[in-house]
C-alpha cells in the first residue's frame, strides 16, 4: 500500500495491515483514520506529529521506530512501548492517547512525561520505573495498572478510577487526586478505615 519511503501531510483511510510487516517508512503530519494494523510489526519508522483516530494496533510491534503521536478513539491492547524508539533527549508531550483501550500494555522504565491518558481503559499496564512527571491520567480506568519506583510528580489523577499507588514506592510529589478515589492511596498503610 506505500509506494514511497515518506509521506509528509497525507490522510490514509481504511488501511488493511493487520500482520503486515513494514519497515524504514517515515510519516509526518500525517492521519490514519479506520485503519487496522493489528499484528503488525512497524520497524525502523517513523512518526512525527501524527495522528491515529478509530484504529487498531492491538499486538503492533513498533520495533525501534520513532512514534510521537496521538491516538484518538483506538485499540493498542498487549503494545510492548519499550521497544519502540526513544531519544535520549526527550521532548515531553510527544505521545497521547484519548477514548483509547490500553490493557496489558508496558510503558516500563520510559521517560514519558507529559504523557496524556485521557478517557482511557488502561487495564494491567505496566508503569514501573516510568517518568510519568505532569502526566494526565483524568477519566482514565486503571485497574490493575502497576506503579512501582514510577515518577508520578504532578500527574493528574482526578476523576480516574481504580489505581493502586504506593506512597512509598512511587514519587508523587504535588501529584492531583480526588475524592472518594483517592481513598485508594491509603490502601498499602496497613491502617483501618470507619465511616
Amino acid at each position: 500500500p506505500f509506494e514511497q519511503r515518506d509521506y509528509s501531510g497525507h490522510r490514509f483511510r481504511d488501511l488493511q495491515l493487520g500482520g503486515a510487516d513494514l519497515q524504514g517508512l517515515r510519516f509526518e503530519d500525517c492521519r490514519f483514520e479506520h485503519c487496522d494494523f493489528s499484528g503488525a510489526t512497524l520497524r525502523d519508522c517513523r512518526f512525527r506529529d501524527c495522528e491515529f483516530a478509530d484504529c487498531n494496533l492491538s499486538l503492533a510491534r513498533f520495533a525501534g521506530s520513532q512514534v510521537d503521536a496521538r491516538f484518538v478513539d483506538s485499540k493498542l491492547v498487549g503494545i510492548d512501548w519499550t521497544q519502540a524508539w526513544w531519544p535520549t533527549v526527550r521532548l515531553h508531550g510527544t505521545l497521547a492517547f484519548e477514548r483509547c483501550a490500553l490493557n496489558d500494555s508496558s510503558f516500563f522504565g520510559l521517560s514519558l512525561r507529559e504523557l496524556q491518558v485521557l478517557e482511557c481503559r488502561a487495564h494491567e499496564v505496566d508503569f514501573t520505573e516510568a517518568d510519568l512527571e505532569d502526566a494526565d491520567f483524568r477519566h482514565s480506568d486503571l485497574h490493575g495498572a502497576i506503579f512501582r519506583r514510577s515518577r508520578l510528580a504532578r500527574a493528574d489523577f482526578r476523576e480516574a478510577v481504580n489505581y493502586r499507588i504506593d506512597l512509598f514506592l512511587n514519587d508523587i510529589k504535588h501529584a492531583k487526586f480526588a475524592l472518594p478515589e483517592a481513598v485508594a492511596l491509603l490502601h498499602g498503610l496497613d491502617i483501618e478505615l470507619s465511616e
